[in-house]
C-alpha cells in the first residue's frame, strides 16, 4: 500500500492499517486515490479468482503477478501450487514458451510427489508441440524433460516420437533413426508403433538422399517397408509404402543393369549376362527389366551367350 505523507488525514491511515489488503494503489482523476480489484480481493480464493479472471481477459503479465502475489502470501497454501502452475500457462499463452518451461519446472521442483504432476507434464508437453513449427530444439529438450521425469508415464512414448519427429524435420535423420528405433525398444506396444514401423524406412529414404545413392540404406528401407505393409495390411500409410518400395525397386534395378553394362564394356557378356539375367528376373515390369532383357537377346543374337 502506498502512504501519501501529508496528505491524508493520519486517522484514515491507521484505519487502511488495520484493514486487510493486498493490492495496490491507483490514480484516477475523477475519483482519486481507489484500490485495484484484487485489493477488494481479501481471501487467498478471492485472488485467485481475480487473477483467473485476467488470464481470461489475456492480461497475461498482470496475471503472472497476481499468482505470484497469492504465492508470496503463503507458499504452503493450495492455491499458492496451482497458481505457480499457472504461471507457466500465463506465460505459455503469451508466448514466452521459456519462462513457461521454467515456471512448470518450478512448480515440479517446489512441489516434488504432487497431485498434479500429470497435470503439469501435460502442459510441459503442449508447450513443446507449440514449439515444434519454430524451434525444433527447444521442442526436445522439453520432450527430454518429460521421459525424465517420467518415463513410463503416459505422455513418455508420445514424447520419444516428437523426438524423432523433430530430428526428421531438421534434416538430423541418424538421430531421428536413433529416437525411433529408441521408441521401438522402450515401448513396443504402444499404439505409436505403425507410425514409427513407417517413419524408420521413410528417414532411411530421407538420410540415403544426403548420402548419394548409399544402396545400403535404400535396401534396408525397402526392407522396412515391406515389413510394415506386412505388419500393418489396413495402415494408413499402405500406399504410400508401396509407391515407396517402387520406387526403390526402380532405382535398384537401374543400378544392377548399369553394372551388367560396365562389364558388357569391358568384353565380359558372360558377367554381363548374369546382371541382366537378375534385372530381368528380380524386378519384372521396370523399364529396367525390359531393357535387360534387350541386350540379353542382343547376346544372343550375336551368340555371345547361349
Amino acid at each position: 500500500m502506498r502512504i501519501l505523507k501529508y496528505a491524508i488525514p493520519m486517522v484514515f491511515i491507521v484505519c487502511a492499517m488495520a484493514t486487510p489488503s493486498y493490492g495496490k494503489w491507483v490514480w484516477n482523476k475523477e475519483t482519486g486515490w481507489m484500490d485495484t480489484p484484487s485489493t477488494a480481493a481479501t481471501t487467498l480464493e478471492q485472488r485467485y479468482k481475480y487473477a483467473l479472471s485476467l488470464l481470461v481477459e489475456q492480461k497475461y503479465i498482470n496475471a503472472v503477478k497476481e499468482f505470484e502475489s497469492i504465492i508470496d502470501a503463503d507458499p504452503r497454501s493450495e492455491y499458492a501450487e496451482v497458481s505457480q502452475i499457472n504461471i507457466g500457462w500465463a506465460y505459455f499463452l503469451n508466448g514466452d514458451y521459456k519462462r513457461a518451461l521454467k515456471a512448470y519446472e518450478k512448480a515440479l521442483q517446489k512441489y516434488p510427489g504432487t497431485k498434479r504432476t500429470t497435470e503439469i507434464l501435460e502442459r510441459e508437453y503442449q508447450l513443446g508441440i507449440a514449439q515444434m513449427d519454430t524451434n525444433e530444439e527447444a521442442a526436445i529438450s522439453v520432450f527430454e524433460k518429460i521421459i525424465e521425469k517420467h518415463h513410463l508415464g503416459p505422455l513418455s512414448p508420445e514424447a520419444q516420437v516428437k523426438i524423432a519427429d523433430c530430428y526428421f524435420k531438421l534434416e538430423q535423420y541418424e538421430e531421428s533413426l536413433d529416437a525411433y528405433e529408441k521408441f521401438l525398444e522402450n515401448y513396443p506396444k504402444n499404439e505409436w508403433v505403425p507410425y514409427v514401423q513407417y517413419q524408420i524406412p521413410l528417414t532411411k529414404v530421407y538420410h540415403e538422399k544426403q548420402q548419394e545413392r548409399n544402396y545400403g540404406l535404400l535396401i534396408s528401407a525397402r526392407e522396412g517397408f515391406e515389413e510394415y505393409l506386412v505388419s500393418n495390411p489396413n495402415g494408413v500409410h499402405v500406399e504410400d509404402a508401396k509407391r515407396l518400395i517402387e520406387e526403390i525397386r526402380i532405382i535398384e534395378a537401374e543400378r544392377e543393369f548399369n553394372i551388367g553394362e560396365f562389364y558388357l564394356r569391358r568384353k565380359t557378356p558372360s558377367a554381363a549376362a548374369m546382371y541382366f539375367e537378375y534385372v530381368k528376373s528380380d524386378f519384372p515390369g521396370t523399364i529396367w527389366a525390359e531393357r535387360a532383357n534387350e541386350r540379353l537377346e542382343f547376346l544372343r543374337m550375336i551368340e555371345a551367350i547361349k
